[in-house]
């Protein structure tokens, strides 16, 4: 009762009413539904999550499996948090993650399998295999406590035996024993043809493109803020718009284009920067409307400006410069996983404006100091380079 009133204190009634709704009727549902089901076996139901629909892990492993006609053995089920998609391939639902829905729970109660990137689908039944995908290879920033997994999961992804270490004291106690390194189906994209994503974005054609992926910082729907300080801007780095407009300035003077992709969970109003002549800015749902594959895209760039995310270790597998921001990292909540960052980076270290024009300039000339660094770290945190992911998990679960 006391841990009740503290919530609701913290969070407000409005809150605890959305989250039983969100999750309490399903989960009533459920039990509904076994006392009729527990006798009848498994179906042959896949139930994939990610963390924007169709996106990141669960998106590439449900590519994989529709590319090679996996669906006309399996019921696929997507458990989407936006908007229902129209069309789907023959055999594959959607159903809103966040909506109670009789149909939606039986499925759940005659999976096989149970998939997610973000928002786990416990088991319930101890016949089923549940699988955290991730949706985020390995990060710099610490993560204890955000990443809920339940007990019941079965397996759960990761990049290496070396990363191990780290990543059992970001998720449950229980976690390391789970652990199974098969690599992730969304590097899979990054040992694909070239797909002209760009082209999506603008019509203009550049000297060089650098992709600036800033980490979540504040959003979520839910009022998380992992920061001390309100960026001016929205992101770090840049201290108002004079500093903006002489950063697209100097980007058409050598002839670049910088895409800025924001976070998706990012709260929007907290952004305060907007498309210049060499300058554009990717929002949630710019990528939505434009169907933008985003690790595509990331093969089409010539460099990467990341911080504590778990992109600038994706980028290693292209093995092109990247750079770290760290101009925010003492207001930055969550801190880091290790004490030593510098043995997990590669890379341009970013932690004021003229710093950032300094490795814009270094891209310009196509100066490249840490090669030889980045390949060193990537064959430690990634066991497999080959794009074959998908294919490892489909294996690892004889579907």
């Amino acid at each position: 009762m006391h841990s009740l009133i503290r919530y609701i204190r913290e969070k407000g009634m409005k809150q605890l009413i959305h989250v039983i709704y969100q999750y309490k009727f399903d989960l009533i549902l459920q039990k509904l539904l076994l006392f009729f089901l527990k006798r009848k076996p498994l179906g042959d139901i896949i139930i994939i999550e990610s963390h924007n629909d169709f996106d990141s892990n669960g998106g590439a492993f449900y590519d994989y499996l529709i590319k090679n006609g996996y669906n006309k053995k399996y019921k696929i089920v997507w458990l989407v948090k936006n908007c229902l998609p129209k069309e789907l391939p023959e055999n594959v639902k959607a159903y809103s993650l966040f909506t109670p829905s009789l149909k939606k729970n039986y499925y759940i109660c005659r999976a096989k399998y149970l998939t997610a990137d973000c928002e786990v689908t416990g088991k319930v039944r101890n016949e089923q295999v549940s699988l955290y995908l991730t949706h985020g290879a390995f990060s710099l920033k610490n993560s204890h406590g955000r990443i809920n997994i339940p007990e019941s999961v079965d397996y759960i992804l990761i990049p290496s035996e070396y990363t191990r270490g780290f990543q059992e004291k970001q998720y449950n106690p229980f976690s390391s024993t789970k652990m199974v390194v098969l690599g992730f189906p969304v590097h899979d994209m990054l040992f694909s043809e070239l797909a002209n994503e760009i082209q999506k974005i603008t019509s203009k054609e550049h000297r060089k493109v650098i992709i600036w992926m800033p980490t979540f910082r504040k959003g979520g729907g839910y009022n998380r803020n992992d920061s001390n300080i309100e960026l001016p801007l929205g992101i770090p780095v840049l201290e108002n718009e004079k500093q903006y407009d002489e950063l697209n300035k100097y980007l058409k003077q050598l002839d670049i284009l910088l895409i800025i992709k924001m976070h998706p969970m990012q709260e929007k109003s907290s952004i305060k920067i907007s498309d210049k002549s060499n300058i554009l800015v990717l929002r949630g749902e710019d990528v939505k409307r434009l169907g933008i594959n985003t690790y595509q895209l990331l093969k089409e760039t010539d460099a990467l400006i990341s911080d504590y995310s778990s992109i600038s270790f994706d980028y290693l597998l292209l093995n092109k410069p990247i750079a770290y921001v760290f101009s925010d990292l003492a207001e930055y909540k969550n801190g880091l996983i290790s004490d030593a960052p510098e043995e997990l980076m590669a890379g341009f270290i970013i932690n004021n404006f003229m710093e950032l024009l300094d490795f814009i300039d270094g891209i310009s000339s196509s100066t490249d100091e840490y090669n030889e660094k980045r390949a060193e770290l990537r064959n430690r945190i990634f066991e497999f380079c080959d794009g074959n992911s998908a294919k490892r998990l489909v294996d690892f679960l004889d579907l």
